[in-house]
């Protein structure tokens, strides 16, 4: 049973990376077998076809997420702390020059399933309710300044960071990502 968990979430892994790196549409089971060391029908018995391997990615993405956001709050209560340990978040997958899979997954937005665009819009509402809240609590703190409603600038850090990433990557540089992050931080003192 444990090594069923570990080759599913080992199928998991590579296919993150392979997304993350082609998009969602640039692979097939072909390439994950070759990296993983399997036969495709192997692939077929975890994720029976390539909608169920996508559900079961952004499932994983956004259980992930929670987590990493629960741990982000447990370990500090400045906001702006806060907002500086979610980019950490982001930049992870800058340093090879790939981007999150839920931007990846945008950019083929319009071949997926309807459950992985679903877990998509989740994914997103999650990340947006939490900075949302970050941002609000950090202004009635006086740790953050900015005018607007948070939920305004909520969609404004994400989607700064979504191009960041994809700057740094278009460039091959990540010092493009550390200065819009920088921006966006500093933008908040």
């Amino acid at each position: 049973m444990d090594k069923n968990k570990n080759t599913s979430e080992f199928i998991l892994d590579t296919a993150q990376s392979l997304v993350q790196q082609f998009g969602f549409n640039g692979f097939s089971y072909s390439h994950i077998s070759e990296k993983v060391g399997i036969r495709n029908a192997s692939i077929h018995y975890y994720f029976p076809n390539k909608d169920d391997l996508g559900e079961a990615l952004i499932t994983r993405y956004q259980r992930h997420f929670i987590a990493n956001v629960a741990l982000i709050d447990s370990e500090t209560q400045n906001s702006l702390d806060k907002l500086r340990k979610f980019t950490l978040l982001y930049s992870g997958p800058v340093q090879e020059y790939r981007t999150c899979l839920s931007v990846m997954l945008s950019t083929d937005l319009g071949t997926l399933s309807g459950k992985i665009q679903d877990g998509l819009v989740q994914f997103f509402t999650s990340t947006l309710e939490w900075l949302e809240r970050v941002l609000e609590q950090g202004r009635s703190e006086g740790q953050l300044k900015f005018e607007g409603a948070a939920d305004v600038r909520a969609h404004q850090f994400l989607a700064s960071l979504q191009g960041a990433q994809l700057l740094a990557r278009s460039f091959s540089d990540v010092s493009k990502f550390d200065l819009i992050v920088d921006g966006l931080l500093s933008a908040l003192t």
